[in-house]
């Protein structure tokens, strides 16, 4: 008897314990939904954090698991890939959360993109209603190069600072330093521009610069020898790559814009951008190019300066003349 009054114990015993754990085990939260459908979902997929923040490519340079990797799902219904298209060309990117910080009534989400050995941080705004904005690239990184490194902040006031450190070929370190802020359409502009000295052309890194310069306006086209409007063929007639960088000493101000115009007519050209006001026209003669700031272009540019100004046709490099023949 005192055998099944042990064994009686023993069962009610155990079996309370298992119908405890499994009661526990039924209200334990969930994790974040990585098939997030909603705004909400998305954000409790990032580190929360707070401001000031900093990225650089020691931070770029630590792995991230898998685990926590965006699902390509994700990544389609709340980033456009025209975030990261210019670093990353093609498919294959990975795309991972690194942080989420409330800022403006709307949220600050920077993603880390990484394509093979390549990696980029990206700064995103949404708005108040969740609604996507712009993004910003605070840092890029590969071991493949080591003559330009990237590092960015944003401050407690969400005053972002994009530093680009140069290192020329002739042993100058040259610092660019690039100022932004995020007006109250939710679009980032540039609002200043600093440099501890002028960049020469041959430092600079032009995008587009071994496209096919078929046309007779293509080329590359001077000013000061730190200013360049480089025009590259179109994919017809009727269109054509333009890259512009400018500096002004006088005003330490300048800016950089890189798009596809359209031509007007035999000798004018134009550009407008689709997500703001900016537009740029393009006036061909003789050698010459004249290009005009007609619509608000201060995404691009310091406050100081506009996309304004003459510039002479150069001789193309040996590259780009094979590219014609």
């Amino acid at each position: 008897m005192q055998d099944f009054l042990r064994y009686c114990v023993k069962y009610f015993f155990t079996g309370g314990l298992l119908l405890m754990a499994a009661c526990q085990s039924s209200h334990r939260p969930a994790g974040p939904n990585r098939h997030a459908t909603s705004f909400t979902e998305l954000l409790a997929l990032f580190p929360q954090g707070q401001l000031p923040y900093q990225v650089n490519p020691d931070s770029l340079r630590k792995p991230l698991s898998d685990s926590v990797r965006l699902l390509p799902e994700v990544v389609a219904r709340f980033f456009p890939d025209s975030i990261w298209a210019k670093t990353f060309p093609g498919a294959g990117v990975h795309v991972f959360p690194q942080v989420a910080i409330a800022y403006d009534h709307g949220h600050f989400l920077v993603i880390r993109v990484q394509q093979g050995n390549r990696v980029a941080s990206y700064l995103c705004y949404f708005d108040r209603k969740d609604r996507f904005h712009q993004a910003l690239r605070l840092c890029y990184f590969t071991p493949d190069d080591q003559t330009d490194v990237y590092e960015s902040k944003i401050d407690r006031k969400g005053v972002i600072t994009l530093d680009h450190h140069i290192h020329t070929p002739d042993q100058r370190s040259i610092l660019r330093e690039n100022v932004f802020a995020l007006n109250p359409e939710g679009n980032f502009i540039l609002v200043l521009t600093n440099a501890n000295g002028a960049l020469s052309l041959e430092d600079l890194y032009n995008p587009i610069d071994t496209l096919p310069a078929h046309h007779a306006f293509s080329g590359d086209y001077v000013k000061d020898d730190v200013s360049i409007v480089s025009i590259r063929d179109g994919k017809n007639k009727q269109s054509f790559r333009f890259f512009i960088h400018f500096y002004d000493p006088a005003t330490r101000c300048g800016g950089e814009l890189e798009g596809v115009g359209r031509f007007l007519n035999r000798n004018t050209g134009t550009y407008k951008d689709d997500s703001g006001p900016c537009a740029i026209d393009f006036h061909f003669t003789n050698g010459r190019v004249r290009i005009e700031e007609v619509g608000g272009c201060g995404a691009y540019r310091g406050i100081q300066c506009l996309f304004n100004g003459t510039y002479i046709k150069k001789k193309l490099h040996t590259h780009q003349t094979r590219a014609r023949q």
